[in-house]
């Protein structure tokens, strides 16, 4: 009996474990790799006693994936057994790999990115990068670094954008031999918050419940409260598969529902605390003449104006 794995890493140190199991008389256990018509022989044991041996062999170096042939023969006086396997020999390269320090920038900003090449340990090896280029928006080169290495290293480059540079996906393309590898990122203009909203609410409500409380808070991100307005919303949505019946006419051939589920808004001034508070009347949402249609979740919204 042969153990051996059915994909093998060429050129790697792969493992075959061979058993012999209740010989009857001494028995000669051959096993061979078998590839382009020559024959490689990895194990030649005669035995006469059981044994369960593993060991250690170099994988053939091949371009592309290779199917091989494993033939273990088993052959005494008055025995013999031959059995092949088919087995898949697959080189794999390294592979390279490309970040950027964020995926989205602002026009002006400088965007730095670094390119790494792994072996299949996934240590950095020593790469020429034959070409680097930056594309923007319209598939035009705006940056480029000729015969880069990574000496062993990450390989860190970085280019500033234009203030005008345009919105849109930009591409960073690594040329390794004829090979290309790719990544992209975003150029938007877009403005970080400057404040944070948090929502302090319970997520049950009792059946025998009248109000529903919530608080609604804002603090700029260096700290202090945010004066203005807060506008808070609940509803009680519709259960799935509902059926609502619909008024058609002359003035809405599209068809009106005749029933809306229930909602409440609110705009409450903000305190010194950059806090808001507002009680709901449940009734609104539980005494209802559609109440059958409606779900036993309720949905709030709030949103914040300076």
């Amino acid at each position: 009996m042969v153990a051996i794995p059915a994909v093998i890493q060429a050129g790697s140190e792969a493992k075959l474990c061979a058993s012999l199991l209740q010989p009857n008389e001494t028995l000669v256990m051959t096993i061979s790799l078998i590839a382009d018509g020559q024959n490689k022989r990895l194990l030649h044991e005669t035995s006469d006693q059981e044994f369960h041996r593993c060991f250690q062999f170099q994988a053939p170096h091949v371009k592309s994936d290779e199917v091989q042939n494993f033939k273990v023969e088993v052959r005494g006086v008055t025995f013999l057994s031959t059995e092949e396997r088919r087995v898949m020999i697959k080189p794999y390269g390294p592979m390279t790999f490309i970040q950027t320090d964020k995926p989205i920038y602002n026009p002006g900003q400088t965007v730095h990115f670094r390119v790494v090449t792994l072996d299949t340990n996934f240590s950095p090896v020593n790469q020429l990068y034959n070409i680097v280029e930056l594309e923007d928006v319209n598939r035009n080169r705006i940056g480029q670094w000729v015969n880069t290495t990574s000496s062993g290293n990450i390989l860190q480059l970085s280019h500033p954008l234009n203030s005008e540079a345009p919105v849109g996906s930009y591409t960073i393309v690594v040329w390794i031999g004829e090979e290309k590898i790719y990544h992209n990122f975003k150029v938007e203009k877009y403005v970080l918050p400057k404040f944070e909203i948090q929502m302090n609410l319970t997520d049950k409500i009792s059946v025998v419940q009248e109000e529903y409380e919530v608080k609604v808070c804002a603090e700029y991100t260096y700290g202090q409260p945010v004066p203005g307005k807060a506008g808070v919303k609940l509803c009680r949505p519709l259960v799935d598969n509902a059926v609502i019946p619909i008024t058609i006419d002359e003035r809405n051939p599209q068809g009106v529902p005749d029933y809306t589920p229930p909602c409440h808004k609110e705009s409450i001034e903000m305190d010194h605390t950059g806090c808001a508070s507002y009680a709901f009347n449940l009734a609104i949402f539980t005494k209802n003449a559609g109440e059958k249609l409606l779900g036993d979740v309720f949905s709030f919204r709030a949103e914040v104006q300076e």
